[in-house]
Parts: structure tokens; C-alpha cells; sequence
């Protein structure tokens, strides 16, 4: 994971009532995710690095300890599947 990462240009996020939904245009794939998924992937925007986006979500959530692992693997998952790419 070098860089910041950036949401693909050909995803959709559509407001549902548990989370939202995410269509990837390009691929013809659906993804739901919750809402922690939701504001991990709105800050996959080309301005925060990874340890950027733990921190923040860390301090969102009044964490005293970040889930880093977890953070981490969820935008691994989101490069595979081709939701975010990395600057």
C-alpha cells in the first residue's frame, strides 16, 4: 500500500437503510458495506495516506486503540476489488 488511495471513477455509492451500496460500473459488481466500510471508502480520496485514514477513523469513533489490522485489510479488499487504487 504505497501512496494514497483513491476511489475508481466508475463506483456509485447509493444510501441504503444499513449501510450503502456501492456499484462498480465498470466491473457490473455490486458491494454493500456498512457504515465504518462507507467512511473508510469516502476517505480513499487521493488527500489521506492509510495511516491518515486510521487515525481519523480512530478519533470518529473514540478509539483508544485504532484497529489497525482491521483498517488495513478493508482497504486491501477495496484494491482488490477494484474500488480504490493507490496515487
Amino acid at each position: 500500500m504505497m501512496g494514497n488511495p483513491k476511489q475508481d471513477a466508475d463506483i456509485r455509492i447509493f444510501e441504503a437503510d444499513d449501510g450503502c451500496v456501492v456499484y462498480h460500473r465498470q466491473k457490473d459488481r455490486v458491494h454493500f458495506l456498512n457504515h465504518t466500510a462507507v467512511l473508510l471508502l469516502e476517505l480513499c480520496n487521493g488527500r489521506h495516506s492509510v495511516p491518515e485514514m486510521i487515525t481519523i477513523l480512530a478519533q470518529s469513533y473514540g478509539l483508544d486503540a485504532p484497529p489497525e489490522k482491521e483498517i488495513r485489510e478493508v482497504i486491501d479488499k477495496f484494491a482488490q476489488e477494484g474500488l480504490i487504487r493507490f496515487n
